[in-house]
């Protein structure tokens, strides 16, 4: 017993020290807008995720007022992250489902109005924590080939061993900025990402907590990470609110995770955080209104 505990925490310190030396790669996020983009991710073809919901305000009009993503989990809701929220005033907001190319309107597009916000009541704006919101759509959408709902992870708690994907069963979705000081991505795009034990996620955000703005992944919370398996592809600035997406034996994705913040600066082979959507069920049930 005492050799198996030795050995798993060899590769514990392992592990965080190929973190920790790629951590001096590149630069990073800014924790005043703490959305994630995508960098080096891989361009999707349309219809491919249509679930996702591209996040806008409606005064600088869709391309110029791009804010967020997020996924339609009913035919009139979608779920974001609160810190997107700036104001629950529903009629600042605009909702795009179908999109995949910015710059293009297609025929497959569906534009709606918001007629309703409703941010977690216990969100903090300072250390992220519950970081979830639900954006209720002026009239449900139309479900086809481009349009459809996103399956979300079962319910569970911190007392559920935590699930396993092999290496390429994941990926991060945005249209985030692909690089530090560049614009958004005009198509969507997706990133191979590993999900992350929670251990491993205390560990990091703890003895790198200056880069996370002093956030720090506890066991047993509502939050889980997930990175790239290569360095310098990362999730970032504009794409907050987006799902971390994971395939199942049935050979479908399931939403695990809304992307909530990362570090100061893209690209370091370091976690990015996510709310958990497993914790997040039962209020995002209670707080659905059909």
């Amino acid at each position: 017993m005492k050799g198996q505990i030795f050995i798993s925490n060899i590769l514990l310190i392992s592990v965080l020290g190929v973190f920790l030396l790629s951590s001096h790669a590149v630069s990073g996020r800014n924790l005043n807008n703490p959305s994630a983009r995508i960098l080096e991710g891989s361009t999707t073809f349309e219809g491919d995720w249509p679930f996702m919901a591209y996040l806008f305000v409606r005064v600088y009009g869709p391309l110029d007022g791009f804010m967020c993503g997020g996924s339609l989990i009913s035919s009139q809701w979608v779920v974001t992250a609160a810190h997107c929220i700036q104001t629950v005033d529903a009629s600042r907001y605009g909702v795009i489902l179908g999109e995949h190319t910015r710059s293009v309107m297609s025929a497959n597009e569906q534009v709606f109005n918001v007629s309703g916000i409703v941010r977690h009541s216990s969100y903090n704006d300072v250390t992220f924590e519950n970081d979830i919101a639900l954006i209720k759509l002026s009239k449900p959408a139309t479900i086809n080939q481009y349009v459809s709902l996103a399956n979300l992870a079962a319910a569970s708690n911190c007392s559920v061993p935590q699930p396993w994907f092999p290496l390429g069963s994941c990926y991060t979705l945005g249209w985030g900025k692909t690089t530090n000081a560049g614009n958004s991505s005009d198509a969507l795009k997706k990133l191979s990402s590993r999900y992350d034990s929670q251990v491993l996620c205390n560990i990091i955000s703890s003895s790198l907590s200056l880069k996370y703005g002093g956030r720090v992944v506890h066991s047993c919370e509502k939050r889980i990470c997930a990175s790239s398996p290569q360095i310098g592809q990362d999730s970032c600035e504009g794409d907050g609110g987006g799902p971390l997406v994971c395939r199942h034996s049935n050979n479908q994705y399931y939403v695990h995770g809304i992307l909530s913040y990362g570090t100061y600066v893209c690209g370091q082979g370091l976690p990015a955080v996510f709310t958990k959507v497993a914790e997040m069920r039962t209020w995002i049930t209670t707080n659905i209104i059909l």
